[in-house]
């Protein structure tokens, strides 16, 4: 076929001749395949709509992305994002560390912490022992016992009876030194005359 067209060429006129023959040439070169080496890689053109094929990472990315994703993951990620600046709204729940934050919070907060505890005590309390000699009725103590109780103001009724005494109502700072003597023969302290006689009164 090209061969017919070149003879037909040589009779035509040169300017004829000249669009005939470029008329050939690309008529040759569009009929045949391209080889590998003619084809031009091009940039595919981009989608017009995301892809909608998400799937969730199994761990979290080291680095935030630029944009936002186009909608939010159905699961969280295993791993939780460490961050040393607080949050800006508090939480509903406390956390369930047992340690405490690194760096207390300078604000209360907006309702008190609620437990079914009771906390413990502030001060380690100890009772003082109990002097039992003043709990023996007045009839079983020996003279020498009842001799020192009378030097505290107490009789027959205001032994027997807890509370009779006014001496009662005095703490150990209260008493003078000869009350004070006197009940230290009987086996008080401060601790205990404040305790079991006073009753912190």
């Amino acid at each position: 076929m090209a061969i017919q067209l070149s003879r037909r060429i040589l009779g035509q006129s040169k300017m004829s001749r000249l669009f005939i023959t470029l008329w050939v040439l690309l008529t040759i070169v569009d009929g045949q395949p391209q080889t590998q080496g003619d084809i031009i890689d091009s940039p595919s053109p981009p989608t017009t709509s995301p892809v909608n094929d998400i799937i969730d990472t199994s761990t979290p990315t080291t680095s935030p992305t630029v944009t936002p994703s186009l909608r939010p993951s159905s699961l969280p990620s295993s791993i939780p994002t460490l961050s040393q600046a607080p949050s800006r709204e508090p939480t509903d729940r406390p956390s369930s560390s047992a340690t405490p934050s690194q760096n207390p919070s300078n604000v209360p907060s907006m309702s008190p912490t609620l437990s079914f505890t009771p906390s413990a005590a502030p001060i380690q309390y100890s009772r003082p022992t109990r002097v039992d000699i003043r709990y023996v009725p007045w009839n079983e103590l020996d003279p020498e016992t009842q001799k020192i109780a009378m030097n505290l103001d107490y009789t027959n009724t205001t032994w027997n009876k807890y509370g009779a005494n006014p001496i009662e109502e005095s703490s150990w700072e209260d008493l003078t030194t000869e009350q004070t003597g006197n009940a230290s023969l009987l086996g008080y302290d401060m601790k205990s005359w404040d305790c079991w006689i006073n009753h912190y009164e």
